[in-house]
């Protein structure tokens, strides 16, 4: 794959450093978007100095982001080719929609398709003026299977899909493709998560083994192949899809 210029969003999460580590290693050149902690995508800006930039900005808020990503963009001639959008904002109380905060309920599905809906319309325009561009937004198994006890969480990531399908119809003309990626079970290191989040992730994914051909979760090398080849040169027609890494679980 020929060197490219590529926007990861979440970057320091589990997915978006990972996905991070493995194109910086392979020659492109990123700007990594974080929200508050860079812990993660630091260590990777040190070993990669002259490829990774790092940009603190809330996706949920759409003027602070343009005013940031174009700022970034005309000081540093910097005009991106691919958008991978991993950030997401996971079900934090875990509980059945009748039970369910109302604000809280909200609050999950209003920024993840408000945070969506931001970094698209920023990016978008730059992929017009490059008349080309790849785009990956992340989405969920969830969103065909549904959830038990997050259903904003399930809800949020149909709508991305949607999202997804619905900009592959305009902007296909101006040559931009975008899919989807919709894993099942992820493993990743949830230290960070409160004890009651943690018991809930452990509780669906022993549910989950039982029900997946290849008895094994996705792991980020899974991820990463799909992602290299959606915003390859290879890629030269799909779009609008929504991919499920789901082990052979239908």
């Amino acid at each position: 794959m020929t060197e490219k210029r590529i926007i990861i969003t979440g970057a320091n999460g589990n997915i978006g450093a990972a996905l991070a580590e493995k194109f910086a290693s392979s020659g492109n050149s990123l700007l990594l978007i974080f929200n508050n902690s860079c812990d993660r995508i630091s260590q990777i800006e040190e070993k990669y100095p002259k490829r990774i930039f790092c940009l603190q900005a809330n996706l949920t808020n759409y003027k602070e982001l343009e005013k940031k990503l174009n700022t970034f963009n005309v000081n540093n001639s910097w005009l991106p080719d691919s958008l991978i959008h991993t950030a997401t904002l996971r079900s934090i109380d875990s509980k059945p929609l009748i039970e369910s905060d109302y604000n809280l309920w909200g609050k999950i599905i209003g920024e993840n398709i408000s945070s969506t809906f931001n970094i698209l319309k920023t990016c978008l325009p730059f992929f017009r003026k490059n008349k080309s561009g790849r785009i990956v937004l992340f989405g969920s198994n969830v969103s065909r299977i549904g959830l038990k006890n997050g259903s904003a969480y399930a809800a949020s990531k149909a709508a991305i899909a949607n999202i997804c399908r619905s900009v592959s119809i305009e902007e296909a003309e101006n040559k931009i493709l975008i899919n989807t990626i919709s894993p099942g079970p992820v493993k990743i290191v949830d230290a960070h998560f409160s004890e009651e989040y943690q018991e809930f992730r452990q509780k669906y994914y022993q549910e989950q083994l039982q029900q997946i051909p290849m008895k094994r979760l996705v792991n980020f090398n899974d991820i990463y192949g799909v992602c290299k080849f959606l915003i390859s040169e290879e890629n030269s027609y799909m779009t609008g899809e929504e991919i499920f890494l789901t082990g052979g679980k239908l």
